[in-house]
């Protein structure tokens, strides 16, 4: 009897939640433009922190009709600008709520209200558009499509500190290739955003700040551009190196960092540069400390990681400094004992990030271990490393099991690890398990597959096997 009754109720409380909800998309049709103008006041004031309701108006059509009214040449500059503000909360709720706009096809209708001679409804209009933007479910090939659209976001760069932040977020966030890069170097990137790297906002700083990781990254063009910046008499490594400083906030410590390496890895600094030495790596060794958040600790070990991985010297440096083999060995603690953990948050905190953090300390690993037979053999001695490679190879995440193996991969090039350590904990079992075909001489796709019959045809490994 109570399935039976189950329906009818929900039926009935979800009639009372949207016949709650239909008054505020009604206003929104009333003849008088004053008040619609205070019915979008109050849906924007109802939807603040409200996922149900942002969804029940999306459910009732509120979507076309305020996109309708901001596009309108009737309505008001301050009607237009209440509606973007509404949609971009409606945008903050969940990635269904993204999916809606976008099926509305608001960014169209965002990008057309940036054409307006107001700055409060182009603030208005770009804060959802970062909003949309940043949303994983969004295509940033959207922000591509009109070739006039960028040009005129670098335009906008200089009417407000808001407009800056907002476009320098976007950029950031639509910038996922050579391509991209291309197109926003081609368009004055470097020389329109420099400068904001000197901004009394710190929002902006920031934003800018990523803005050059992105653009930076394996694209020696820009690297090589980014290099000879001048920024108030001061070249712009100089400055990245000013933000690595202790006293800067952590965010800026690592995205400074990020620049300066890849940067460094574009061929634009040299490895043997101070600012790389002495600057950068230091920095990114820090970030690999217990008293940086687990986040944090990731992104660190993994920029790491991509710094030193083609140079011995660095290698060399990082391994001796603050202990880094013996501190990578605690990103393999998490999570901790769900006993010692009477915080729900936090262990669903650990949870989340354990399978990264093992990923980034087994690349670190491998980049330590590249070129450096010392440096292999500490890693290897490193508190139940070998029981943890083997564990990393038959993870349920990809990533992990790949980081795993690219570990091996690099320690594997010592002849002695093979028929030592290697043999005594049977590296090879969990091995076989990624050669779905055991046959010498078979190609794999998997990059897994690949690495794993590289480490088998190793000289000395064959004897492992036996």
């Amino acid at each position: 009897m109570a399935c039976l009754l189950e329906t009818p109720i929900r039926m009935s409380v979800l009639s009372e939640v949207t016949a709650s909800s239909r008054h505020y998309v009604d206003r929104l049709f009333d003849p008088d433009p004053q008040k619609v103008l205070q019915g979008v006041i109050d849906m924007k004031n109802a939807v603040i922190g409200n996922n149900k309701q942002k969804a029940n108006l999306i459910v009732l059509g509120a979507v076309p009709r305020l996109l309708y009214l901001l596009q309108q040449e009737t309505s008001s500059i301050e009607l237009k600008t209440e509606c973007a503000v509404v949609l971009g909360s409606l945008a903050m709720g969940t990635e269904n709520n993204v999916k809606s706009l976008l099926d509305c096809h608001i960014i169209p209708a965002l990008l057309q209200g940036l054409l307006s001679p107001d700055l409060k409804f182009i603030e208005a209009c770009l804060r959802c558009l970062r909003t949309i933007f940043t949303s994983p479910v969004t295509p940033e090939e959207l922000l591509y499509t009109d070739a006039t659209v960028i040009p005129h976001l670098m335009a906008l760069l200089s009417r407000s500190r808001y407009t800056q932040e907002y476009i320098c977020q976007i950029f950031s966030h639509c910038c996922k290739g050579p391509d991209h890069q291309t197109i926003l170097f081609n368009h004055g990137a470097v020389q329109n955003i420099a400068h904001l790297l000197t901004s009394v906002s710190y929002k902006v700083r920031m934003q800018a700040l990523k803005c050059f990781s992105v653009l930076a990254f394996e694209n020696p063009q820009v690297s090589m551009t980014l290099v000879n910046v001048l920024v108030d008499g001061e070249l712009l490594p100089q400055i990245f190196v000013k933000m690595l400083q202790r006293d800067k906030p952590i965010e800026m410590q690592l995205t400074s960092a990020k620049c300066l390496t890849y940067m460094c890895r574009a061929g634009a600094i040299r490895t043997d540069d101070n600012c790389i030495v002495l600057k950068t790596l230091p920095c990114l060794v820090r970030m690999c400390s217990k008293e940086r958040l687990l986040e944090e600790r990731v992104e660190g070990a993994e920029t790491l990681a991509y710094l030193i991985e083609p140079d011995v010297e660095l290698q060399r440096i990082a391994s001796i400094t603050d202990h880094l083999i013996a501190m990578l060995a605690d990103y393999f603690k998490y999570p901790s004992s769900v006993s010692a953990i009477t915080d729900i948050k936090r262990l669903d905190h650990d949870l989340k990030h354990a399978h990264e953090l093992r990923q980034a300390a087994f690349k670190l690993y491998a980049s330590l271990g590249a070129n450096d037979e010392d440096i292999r053999k500490k890693i290897i001695e490193t508190e139940n490393m070998m029981d943890r490679i083997v564990t990393g190879l038959s993870e349920s995440s990809v990533k992990v099991r790949l980081a795993a193996v690219r570990c091996l991969h690099s320690l594997s090039r010592s002849v002695q690890q093979l028929r030592t350590s290697f043999q005594d904990h049977a590296v090879w079992k969990p091995l076989m398990k990624h050669l779905p075909s055991w046959q010498w001489g078979c190609s794999f796709s998997s990059k897994i597959g690949v690495r794993a019959l590289v480490i088998i045809r190793a000289p000395g490994f064959t004897k492992c096997t036996r």
